[in-house]
């Protein structure tokens, strides 16, 4: 068997350290949602957890506690709309200017002891070219210490809330809200992958000088 050369060791030193530092930035993400309404006028009648205006209904579930390896999509909750035709026939439009928040509590990376959260939000209103509802987020992206969310939109930045079909009663219709998560690597992260690079450089010269020679 041919032994490597102290050339050939420094190179295969270097590209597993290089490969730990690539796997060591691939962390894991754990975090949940709390979706909250807000606003309303007229017939629009809110609380945090749904918004009521005639026969429809308009709610959001929350994601419970999740863990993702990241980069990944990741799942933030789903808006629900069904329509009931005994209560009313109130539109959609009269969800127009009622506000949502999304709320994210994360538990992993924190970076330290306790949780981080902060949230995004926006305001509804109705698309009348696809009949349905739109959120409006005033960001497109929350960073919540090294993770950022970067939510999955459509290209005027809003997110499309399905609409339920009033022609067959009560009928809630999910629409998931999504995100590509990704986690910047910490320092300790950085400071691994240094050596392993250098080693590389060092071991490349080295070959080079030998080969000149």
């Amino acid at each position: 068997m041919r032994k490597l050369s102290f050339a050939g060791k420094a190179i295969a030193a270097g590209a597993a350290l290089s490969l730990s530092a690539v796997a060591a930035s691939a962390q894991l993400v754990t975090y949940s949602t709390t979706g909250m309404f807000s606003g309303g006028t007229g017939t629009t009648v809110c609380t945090a957890a749904q918004c009521t205006v005639g026969g429809f209904t308009l709610t959001f579930s929350n994601a419970g506690s999740a863990n993702y390896l990241a980069p990944t999509l990741v799942d933030l909750g789903q808006f629900m709309t069904s329509f009931d035709p005994a209560s009313g026939s109130a539109g959609l439009t009269a969800f127009t200017g009622v506000n949502f928040t999304l709320m994210i509590t994360q538990t992993a990376p924190t970076g330290g002891t306790g949780t981080f959260t902060d949230g995004i939000s926006g305001s509804l209103a109705y698309n009348p070219s696809s009949s349905t509802l739109v959120w409006s987020p005033t960001t497109t992206s929350l960073t919540i210490g090294t993770a950022t969310y970067k939510l999955v939109l459509d290209n005027s930045n809003n997110l499309r809330i399905q609409a339920p079909a009033i022609n067959t009663g009560a009928n809630p219709n999910p629409t998931s809200v999504k995100a590509d998560v990704s986690v910047t690597p910490e320092p300790a992260t950085l400071l691994l992958l240094a050596p392993g690079l250098a080693g590389i450089g060092l071991a490349a010269r080295t070959r080079r000088r030998r080969t000149a020679a």
